[in-house]
């Protein structure tokens, strides 16, 4: 039997980067995008799950047989203690890639995989292109003060957690700045799919 044939291309950044914005505009021209987030919020669901976090955050997980998750409970302990938060990447972080890229490999032609962590967990190789989205420091904080309740000190916290992108080798990758308003790079991130 044959195999799917398809092209995986992992688009990647630090928070704030603009990796959503770039997802959506994919998936407005029907290109297949599988994203880490929306798997990891799912696993999130599982009792199985929730369990093995409950070990790591026993604060961040209540109930007895229906458990539930606080995970700005789990952000608050994993962004200020290493010990914990390489253990939650351990677990969730290697169960989300796994489960990603097997959705991501059952699908057709060019298929882009939102990978929020690649560098820091050495997965780039695992696929046949990588798109590297880069923006400056401010534009970045001010993107997620916007759509989340973090402070900037927050914020800062994950982005020191993070891969430095400014030290990545720009000939093996493709790069695209996204400074300033992300409404204006549309026209540049279509020409840079047409010639994937």
């Amino acid at each position: 039997m044959m195999q799917n044939k398809n092209t995986l291309i992992a688009i990647t950044g630090g928070i704030g980067s603009g990796k959503s914005f770039v997802s959506d505009i994919l998936k407005s021209l029907n290109y297949p995008v599988v994203s880490c987030d929306n798997v990891c919020n799912n696993l999130y669901k599982k009792q199985s799950v929730k369990r093995k976090i409950k070990k790591i955050f026993p604060s961040a997980v209540s109930g007895k047989f229906f458990l539930t998750v606080d995970k700005k409970e789990i952000s608050k302990h994993a962004f200020s203690d290493k010990e914990k938060y390489d253990a939650l990447c351990t677990y969730l972080t290697q169960l989300t890639f796994d489960k990603t890229m097997k959705i991501a490999k059952r699908k057709k032609g060019k298929v882009f995989v939102e990978v929020p962590l690649l560098f820091e967990f050495n997965k780039q190789d695992l696929f046949d292109k990588v798109i590297v989205l880069k923006r400056n420091l401010e534009d970045r904080i001010e993107s997620v003060k916007k759509r989340s309740n973090l402070s900037e000190e927050e914020i800062k916290k994950r982005i020191a957690t993070q891969f430095d992108y400014e030290k990545i080798d720009s000939s093996k990758y493709i790069i695209l700045e996204n400074d300033g308003a992300l409404e204006n790079r549309k026209e540049e991130i279509l020409n840079l799919i047409k010639n994937i």
